[in-house]
């Protein structure tokens, strides 16, 4: 279903639904297993009260951020080296994330995602949630795009199968106006 792409990268805020899109892509992809792998996958291999003090507190102190950024593209890495698909989701809120992410990633021929949500529904759900801050959550949600991407879905309203529908349907428009240019 997905063309030659072996990795996918989903961005947007804490909150816009990239794992819940990650889980239904996944769903969808079967028997073709694609793994689902973030910085979120690491931060949770740390002490879990620095986990706590930066989800719950947003206080980053004990974590060096860089660090785990550098060991988290060298683990997708290994992974795309093994021969896994895999599903990335990220939060980026600097360019220099973004720079960093794109020379880390370009190479493996992503098909990039953006997921946006509207503020009031961003602040529902990280209550619902608990797990971050909203000081957190709007950080993320005032950043900027950073990223030029293949598609873009507003998650406002819409249920994870939904999403994943219109990334799917974006991947098979794309791999067909791909498809026509070169002539095949």
């Amino acid at each position: 279903m997905n063309g030659s792409h072996r990795l996918v990268v989903i961005t947007g805020s804490s909150g816009t639904g990239k794992s819940a899109l990650a889980r239904a892509l996944q769903a969808r992809w079967l028997p073709e297993p694609w793994l689902h792998f973030s910085p979120d996958t690491l931060l949770h291999c740390l002490p879990p009260a620095a986990v706590e003090r930066a989800n719950r507190h947003n206080d980053w102190s004990a974590i060096d951020r860089p660090l785990l950024r550098r060991s988290t593209y060298a683990c997708l890495h290994a992974l795309l080296d093994a021969g896994d698909r895999v599903i990335f989701d990220c939060v980026v809120m600097t360019e220099r994330v973004a720079h960093d992410l794109v020379a880390s990633v370009q190479a493996r021929e992503p098909y990039w995602v953006r997921l946006t949500c509207a503020w009031s529904e961003l602040q529902r759900r990280t209550l619902a949630r608990g797990d971050r801050t909203l000081e957190e959550v709007e950080h993320g949600f005032k950043a900027g795009p950073h990223l030029r991407v293949d598609c873009e879905v507003d998650t406002t309203g819409r249920t994870p199968d939904e999403v994943a529908d219109a990334v799917i349907a974006a991947m098979l428009q794309a791999r067909a106006a791909k498809t026509q240019k070169d002539g095949v």
